[in-house]
């Protein structure tokens, strides 16, 4: 089973955790809390953008997708925020794979995309679409040539 952080990876531990006393069926809250939460936060990643001016530490699964512009990327978040980075979109794509090895959830659409499938919600190949959503407040609408699509819904089918 593959951990992804947030709400999945807590229910899990929540439901497995031999909850009780003296035979009985009850929810101890604290103890819950004081044996998985410094173990939740041992797994969280973080993608840094250290340069000379600016500090950005991003948590990889809040990261949906990232765009580019010349020289600079936009690093588009589950909050709906964007911030402006002073990498190229190959520095961030390389930090990425290096941070997240073999379990990237992150894939490079064409020139000036890097998404994370987690929130992969919809691929119209027929209308150049991509919707990227975490089913609850944020939902980013993105255009990518054909080929892209095609290639992003076979990585995904084939995962």
């Amino acid at each position: 089973m593959k951990w992804r952080g947030g709400f999945d990876f807590i229910h899990y531990l929540f439901i497995s955790y031999k909850f009780g006393r003296k035979g009985e069926n009850r929810i101890v809250i604290d103890e819950f809390l004081a044996t998985f939460v410094p173990i939740i936060d041992c797994m969280e990643k973080y993608l840094v953008i250290d340069r000379n001016t600016e500090y950005l530490r991003i948590p990889t699964h809040r990261l949906m997708y990232v765009s580019s512009e010349g020289n600079y990327s936009y690093v588009w978040m589950q909050d709906c925020s964007k911030q402006m980075v002073s990498l190229q979109l190959g520095q961030i794509e390389d930090r990425l794979a290096d941070l997240m090895g073999d379990d990237c959830e992150f894939v490079r659409i064409g020139k000036s995309l890097i998404v994370n499938i987690d929130f992969v919600h919809q691929i119209d190949i027929s209308k150049q679409k991509l919707v990227l959503s975490d089913c609850f407040r944020c939902k980013y609408d993105l255009t990518a040539s054909r080929e892209a699509l095609l290639k992003l819904k076979s990585y995904i089918m084939s995962k």
